[in-house]
């Protein structure tokens, strides 16, 4: 799977190389929220392009019920691109540096008020305001930058050096949104598959812990319950001991 984040990737810096910049944009899942949720903002976008990035934004959200957030594990050509800037840092600094979990929780909540307010700019008509905040929109747009987008761009870069996965964990409106769709799954019924951790297995090292990018606890617990899970499984792929930490359903067991 590892792979296929890769070749997202490649796909993200192909379309900046070859000049299909402003298809970055179009093919992002949260395009019509920046364009906004009225018939201007519909007709800024292709329709072809409206309808794609309508209906692929659809389609991972419903997905994110049963999986949770494996668009952002996998997908994300940002997300990607974060933990390539992440992994410049040593491994020493990245573990000595990481931000304790009491703060991680709260600063995790700074994503939902971002949602909030480019979901009422989009509603009420003025999404453009936001837009150009947008980094997608930002690199899309290149080389006419929107200041406010390139500021936010830089943001992400300096704070992704030192922080794994910065702009997903705090800040990104999709990811709340997933999350949204995570909770309105469980309230109807649904059970998802989750990280697990064998407890008879587990020699409680801390290394899946670590080793995990969105700085979630692992081993206080038989299943993840976190919505912020990306399913990169890397606290999977980490473990001295294979086959202590699974993906299934809580029903499984």
């Amino acid at each position: 799977m590892q792979i296929l984040a890769l070749l997202c990737s490649s796909v993200f810096v192909s379309l900046i190389i070859l000049g299909y910049k402003q298809a970055i944009h179009a093919i992002c899942p949260y395009a019509t929220v920046c364009f906004g949720i009225s018939p201007a903002g519909f007709f800024s976008l292709s329709v072809g392009a409206f309808w794609f990035t309508a209906i692929a934004g659809v389609i991972f959200l419903i997905h994110s019920m049963f999986h949770g957030r494996v668009f952002c594990g996998y997908l994300c050509p940002l997300g990607t691109i974060q933990e390539a800037l992440f992994s410049l840092r040593s491994a020493k600094y990245s573990r000595s540096h990481r931000v304790p979990y009491f703060y991680e929780v709260r600063f995790a909540g700074t994503k939902y008020p971002v949602l909030l307010i480019t979901s009422l700019l989009s509603i009420i008509g003025i999404a453009y305001i936001f837009i150009r905040f947008c980094p997608i929109y930002a690199i899309s747009m290149f080389p006419r930058l929107a200041i406010p987008g390139l500021a936010v761009l830089t943001l992400i870069v300096a704070a992704g050096l030192y922080i794994e996965r910065f702009w997903c964990r705090y800040l990104c409106p999709y990811a709340a949104l997933l999350n949204l769709f995570q909770m309105l799954g469980s309230f109807v019924g649904i059970k998802r598959r989750k990280i697990s951790r064998n407890l008879e297995r587990c020699i409680d090292c801390g290394i899946c812990e670590i080793s995990c990018p969105m700085n979630l606890q692992i081993t206080e617990q038989e299943f993840v319950q976190s919505n912020d899970c990306i399913h990169c499984n890397l606290c999977a792929a980490k473990c001295p001991k294979p086959g202590t930490i699974c993906c299934q359903k809580e029903t499984d067991i």
